[in-house]
């Protein structure tokens, strides 16, 4: 499950119902499965003003996906960030999935535009993804190699 993007109550008068972390909660209650997942948008997830690092360790081994991205704003006015410009403490975030030793896929979601790049703004442009590869993977690399030992 995909949070609301975004993650509010209503849009345009369809209501939401994956707009809070509770709801997620809920979800997983519902049908406690390791079948039943969470695509961890931090995106969204840093719209609704919780501690991403935090609920990384809440949600654990229930999360199957990642889409790592950073807004500023609020959920009705917000802007998209590169990964190493917005609030998120993405170090942290880094470590947090190296610590619930998350294995499955782990993508940049959408970037802005950079000048001078053709085609049109749609988050996916591929000056900033690329930018953004380097990043998380650099980042990945670090989580690995200043972790702490395993405990025995």
């Amino acid at each position: 499950m995909h949070p609301d993007d975004p993650p509010i109550p209503k849009l345009r008068g369809m209501a939401h119902i994956m707009h809070r972390p509770e709801d997620f909660e809920r979800l997983l209650a519902i049908v406690d499965s390791p079948a039943n997942g969470i695509t961890f948008c931090q995106g969204c997830f840093s719209e609704m003003n919780v501690d991403i690092p935090l609920l990384i360790h809440q949600f654990g081994q229930r999360i199957h996906f990642v889409h790592v991205r950073d807004t500023t704003g609020c959920p009705t006015r917000f802007e998209e960030t590169f990964h190493d410009n917005g609030p998120t403490d993405m170090v942290a975030a880094m470590q947090a999935y190296h610590d619930i030793r998350f294995d499955g896929p782990l993508r940049p979601d959408h970037v802005p535009k950079l000048h001078g790049e053709g085609g049109k703004a749609d988050g996916y442009t591929f000056l900033g993804r690329l930018h953004a590869i380097g990043y998380l993977t650099g980042l990945m690399q670090a989580a690995e190699h200043y972790a702490s030992p395993p405990a025995p």
